[in-house]
């Protein structure tokens, strides 16, 4: 069953034309992972599925979750979505936690933004534990800055799933992480993936697209030049470009 649907979505900065005409589909209980160099519009596809483009960005197209448009909804509607359907993790922890709260009560305000409350507490410690943060009842009142960069990437992907969002969208969740971390992390996608879920993957790792993908993404300059399921992508790449990427591994 088709989940989330983009259809012919362009997406300009000012004058640049970031994504052009992008198309793709993803599918309930599955791992998407969009690959890429730098600057070829892959976290364009995440922000501006959440809604969280700067101001100026102008985008058309189509983002069908079950079949409602996103683009359409005004910001109020979104707002509702964001977290509780839709979450994401971003790149930059640093940028993302606040640095005068503790990170327990910033995990804690992802539910208490869709008015739920209820066991606030051993929600939090839980997320905190699923997303492998070692002993979760300790840190939870720890501020960022007496966090590592990986603890703080972690604490982004506890608040991202603690609302057991439909979509996950991750931007490089596992680039600050050590080998074992990593590990644990993918693991939990899988489980993601186990219940039903779906996870759009942003990474330069084929590693990890070997490990945890279902299908491939690949964009260069904003454009899809390639898609296909990950045993398929690896041993029979059809793009020149794809085929780059892949030697470079």
């Amino acid at each position: 069953m088709v989940l989330l649907e983009v259809r012919n979505l362009n997406l300009w900065y000012g004058d640049v034309h970031a994504l052009k005409g992008v198309s793709f589909s993803l599918r309930r209980g599955e791992i998407l992972c969009v690959v890429g160099e730098s600057g070829s519009g892959k976290s364009s596809i995440l922000y501006s599925i959440m809604g969280l483009l700067p101001e100026g960005a102008r985008l058309e197209g189509e983002i069908l979750v079950e079949g409602v448009n996103l683009i359409d909804m005004d910001e109020e509607r979104r707002r509702l979505i964001r977290g509780k359907d839709i979450s994401m993790i971003f790149q930059e922890p640093s940028a993302y936690l606040d640095p005068l709260f503790t990170v327990g009560v910033q995990i804690g305000e992802t539910l208490m933004a869709h008015g739920e409350r209820g066991n606030l507490g051993e929600r939090v410690t839980e997320a905190m534990r699923r997303a492998g943060i070692p002993k979760p009842e300790e840190k939870v009142n720890l501020y960022p800055h007496q966090l590592s960069g990986g603890l703080k990437q972690r604490v982004c992907i506890a608040s991202a799933i603690i609302c057991g969002p439909k979509i996950i969208l991750a931007d490089e969740p596992t680039t600050a992480l050590d080998v074992s971390i990593q590990k644990r992390i993918l693991n939990l996608f899988r489980k993601i993936k186990g219940e039903g879920r779906s996870v759009i993957l942003v990474t330069h790792d084929f590693g990890v697209v070997a490990e945890v993908g279902d299908r491939v993404l690949v964009l260069k300059e904003g454009r899809v030049v390639e898609e296909g399921d990950v045993e398929s992508i690896f041993d029979s790449p059809k793009d020149d470009y794809t085929r780059m990427l892949l030697s470079a591994i």
